[in-house]
This record gives C-alpha cells, structure tokens and sequence, in this order.
C-alpha cells in the first residue's frame, strides 16, 4: 500500500502540537482496486484507483468533540482538516460527551492471522477473465441476450485507527471478487433476469468460469414461470435473503437505536424470547469465512464473536464505548466514528441449535414459496413498525416442481416472522454477508404482481 501510516501519525501528532490539541483520534482507509466489465465479448470499462481518506475528532478543554474528514492527506490538508476539527468542536455536544474506548490499547488477533499482500493482478488478466465469462454466458443459449451487470475486480485495502494516547491498529486485507447478471428473454416471454456473485481471497483463487456457470444456472431457473395466486404460504428464505431482511432490521440488536428510541426492542429486553427456541444469532467479524475481516471497530476496540440470540432468547446489544458505558455493557466492537457515534454489525451468523432429526427438503412440498432474493430493501422495509413489503425473485414449490414466480412481493412483521420460524437446515451457506442455512417461516403474505 502507497500510504505510510507510521509516518502519518508522527505527522498528525506534530501538527497537533504546533495547534494545542492534546486530544484527538483517527480513523482512516487506503483501497487500492482494478476492476474490468465486458460487453459484447469486447473490454467495456477498466478501472484503477487509489483512494484515502480518513475521519478526524478533536476535543477541546471542555470535553467537546469536533470532526472532520477529509481525503488530503497532505501536510496541508491534513492542518486544514485538524483546524477545522477544533473549531467545530467549540459547537459540540456538552450531554453526549464522547471518550476514546476502554480497549483501544488492547492488541486484537490480527497478529495471529496476519497474511502478506501480494500485487494486485494486471488489469489485463482482469480483462480477459470478464470477457471470458461473457462469452461462456451469452455461447450457453440464444435466450441470452446480453450481460448487463458484470464485473472482475481485485484490491488491496488498509484499515488504521490511531489516537493522541499513543493507541494505534493497522489491519490490511486483499480481496477479489467477480458477478455476472444475464438477461434472458425467450419470444413471447418476458425478460428475465438473475445472477451470481463470488468472491475469494485473492484473484489467483477467483474461479470465474465457476461463477458464470452459476449465473447461466440461476438465469435458466427463471425463465419457467408463472404468476402466482395472492394469499398466505409457508415460505422458505435462502441464505442471502434472510441475512438481507435480518440486516434490514438491526436496530434490534443496535444499543444506540435503542437509546435513540428507534429499535424494535429496548433496554430491558434483553432476556426475552426474540425468535424460535433453537434460532442462534452471532456476529462473528472474524468467521474464517468471513472475506472482509474486520480486527478493530472505528474506535479503535477490538472485535470479537457476539452472540445475539441464543435459543430464542435476545443475549446482547452491540455497542459502542459510548452505548457501552451509558447502557452499563462492556463494549463490543462495532462503532462508525463521526459527528455521532452509530453501531452497525459486521458479519452476522445464524444457526440452529438442535440438529434435525427429520430432514426436509423444500422441493418435496407442496403450495410453498422459496424465496431467492429481496429487493428494494430502502424502500419496502420500516423499520420502527417491524413490518416489511418486499419485491423478491423466487419459485414456487408444488407436486415436486420448482416454477419461477413472474413477479410478486413477501409481506409481514419481522418479529412475528422471527417466532414464526419452524424449521432452520443443518447445511450453512457463506454468502458476501454472512452465513445462514435456508430458513422456513410458517406463513407470509405473498401478492402477485
């Protein structure tokens, strides 16, 4: 990586001096990507870049917290960005008074799994695997008209958090990733389309063709369908969808939406039923499955498995210094710096906690829904209410066939949902945000559209 991080905090802290800032912290980020698209079996875009940024707090002698955050990294942009974090600071809350984390001295286990980045492959490479998956997709039938969304990427990425305390964590990742979007149209049908996404440690790793076959699968799958009747079905969700409804409301689990008054929960539910008796919920940032992970939060505190809910019953919040310390928790590693201090989670984990003894699968029902993937997650979920409308792509599951549904969208409470849960596969998927097995939810709305 081109950033010399060392070399930026002996910068910051004279700057600091020479202002008469005593305390501050930084929170920053260098990717470094290539990236190449195909279109019509010829190169369509090829990308590089470098990116840095970093998010700054002052605090004054009043114990108030100025920030800024800026992309020059220069000795002049950064004195541009520390003068104007403290004369923002004079502005800032005198209730919420925010403190460096108790654990930002605290080493994490990256030094136990540290790996060595190597060079990011030429774009050329890059090029040539994007314009052989295409040719392989649209070569697989002439319904495949085109590949609309499609992308080869690899970066190399660093993570550091620094404070006037003498804390300091850097955490550098290298990650490759490709996706493939067919749109298939037979005559007097109508369009459809699907997709995959892979991902994979480094591009030397990334099976490409793999990946398009998946997609020319996924797409196939679809072009079959019909509409569906509107009404209440038991309904089976991937891997992918739950995790994407599950993530929809985390305010659930976020201690500082709870003392916001906008979760689903509040302080005391912790102990309370949640969801089904052997539904588990983790947060498992550094899952060895886990591509992205992260060792430290933007503050500076290590990460670390979480569980959320254990047999149904809600265990944890997850926290930052701040929730931590007014809520009465130890922090847990999941705050974003900035103007206000917000929680989000990092990898979450759901599993079962008995194993099945009777083994189902979905395809052996009948007059039920399996739903593949949800969209229009800004717009169809509200999250305060718990209750959700989503368009989503999926099949319907009768006499032993498996027909895609034309167009139609999954309603209910996601609460209710959670309770409703009666059966969760012993088989686990690692999908880009996290790992689920297929779970099954008594009964939903489904409207055709």
């Amino acid at each position: 990586m081109s950033l010399q991080i060392e070399q930026l905090v002996k910068e910051t802290k004279k700057i600091a001096s020479d202002l008469n800032i005593e305390k501050f912290d930084i929170f920053g980020t260098e990717k470094e990507e290539s990236s190449a698209s195909a279109k019509d079996k010829k190169p369509f875009s090829l990308t590089s870049s470098i990116r840095s940024s970093l998010i700054l707090r002052v605090w004054n002698q009043n114990q108030q917290m100025g920030v800024t955050r800026t992309s020059n990294l220069t000795t002049e942009g950064l004195s541009e960005a520390f003068d104007l974090a403290k004369s923002s600071a004079e502005f800032g809350s005198r209730e919420n008074i925010y403190e460096f984390s108790p654990e930002c001295h605290t080493k994490t286990m990256i030094n136990h799994e540290k790996k060595e980045l190597k060079e990011l492959t030429p774009i050329q490479e890059l090029m040539h695997g994007a314009i052989s998956a295409e040719e392989k997709i649209l070569n697989a039938s002439l319904d495949f008209k085109s590949v609309p969304y499609n992308k080869v990427s690899e970066a190399k990425s660093s993570r550091f958090y620094f404070n006037s305390e003498g804390a300091i964590k850097i955490e550098e990742n290298q990650i490759s990733f490709c996706y493939f979007y067919p749109l298939a149209h037979e005559k007097d049908r109508k369009p459809r389309q699907s997709g995959h996404l892979e991902l994979a440690s480094s591009f030397a790793n990334l099976d490409i063709l793999t990946c398009a076959e998946k997609a020319i699968k996924k797409t196939k799958d679809h072009l079959n369908y019909t509409s569906i009747q509107n009404g209440k079905y038991p309904v089976v969700f991937s891997p992918e969808a739950f995790l994407d409804l599950v993530n929809a409301f985390a305010n659930f689990m976020n201690a500082q939406n709870i003392l916001d008054k906008k979760s689903l929960c509040h302080q005391d539910s912790i102990g309370q039923a949640l969801a089904a008796n052997d539904f588990c919920l983790v947060d498992s940032p550094l899952h060895p499955l886990n591509m992205s992970k992260s060792y430290f939060d933007e503050e500076g505190t290590p990460t670390r498995e979480l569980t959320i809910i254990e047999n149904g019953v809600l265990k944890n919040f997850i926290h930052s210094s701040f929730t931590a310390k007014k809520m009465g928790y130890a922090v847990t590693g999941h705050a974003n710096i900035g103007a206000k201090v917000t929680v989000s989670p990092h990898f979450l984990y759901i599993k079962s906690s008995n194993k099945n003894i009777e083994k189902k699968d979905y395809l052996n029902e009948n007059n039920l829904i399996y739903v593949e993937s949800v969209s229009a997650l800004h717009a169809g979920v509200n999250e305060l209410q718990g209750s959700f409308s989503l368009p989503f792509d999926g099949f319907y599951i009768n006499d032993k066939q498996k027909v895609s549904i034309e167009a139609a969208t999954v309603a209910g409470d996601f609460l209710s949902l959670l309770k409703d849960i009666y059966y969760i596969g012993d088989e686990e998927f690692a999908v880009p945000n996290g790992i689920s097995p297929i779970v099954w939810v008594k009964s939903l709305s489904i409207t055709g559209l």
